[in-house]
């Protein structure tokens, strides 16, 4: 095997966000073993998912519109859930126990810093936040998730906006909330704490 060209697909792989070594490893040995076909059907169905996604210009929401149907919808409630992923909003949607608005913050800050992204993102919430009745923070139970959750806490704090709730903390610390199983993840956002 010429591991170059492996260490370099490896290399390029690492860029996925949270993705593991063992991960890495996997979907390059099955590429190796998969006919060069189906590796090109696969490239193609990534070029294809890339050139037609679009994102929410409101809430960042993966979708097929410039404006989601979730943003688009006039019977709402005036309530928003911050979330860190398009994923996380499916996850909420299929329980069928919230129907207010979200906002993907496309991320969380780190340990390392601040990022410009999440930054700008949490600046275009609180420039919206008259169209909001109560605002619920859903993010990853992490050292990072509930750090970011009190940064942006104080920032509406400091802006007179007190409706502000978590969710309860019958998700496991450490977690993401893909991963959180719709049973929990209810009665984590039916039980939210104020802060």
């Amino acid at each position: 095997m010429n591991l170059d060209k492996y260490q370099k697909a490896a290399d390029l792989l690492k860029k996925i966000p949270s993705i593991s070594k063992k991960q890495i490893n996997k979907i390059l040995m099955h590429t190796i073993d998969s006919s060069k076909e189906d590796i090109t059907a696969l490239f193609e169905a990534l070029l294809e998912l890339k050139e037609n996604v679009k994102k929410c210009q409101i809430c960042n929401y993966l979708n097929d519109k410039d404006v989601c149907d979730i943003c688009a919808s006039k019977i709402r409630e005036r309530k928003l859930l911050i979330v860190e992923t398009s994923n996380d909003v499916e996850k909420f949607e299929n329980l069928d126990a919230y129907n207010g608005y979200y906002f993907v913050l496309e991320g969380i800050h780190t340990i390392k810093g601040i990022n410009l992204k999440v930054e700008a993102n949490i600046e275009k919430i609180l420039n919206n936040l008259d169209k909001y009745k109560e605002i619920t923070l859903a993010l990853s139970s992490t050292l990072e998730g509930q750090t970011t959750s009190q940064y942006i806490y104080r920032k509406l704090r400091d802006l007179k906006f007190d409706n502000v709730y978590q969710l309860s903390m019958g998700i496991p610390y450490g977690i993401a909330v893909e991963y959180v199983d719709p049973i929990t993840l209810k009665q984590s956002l039916i039980n939210k704490n104020k802060f």
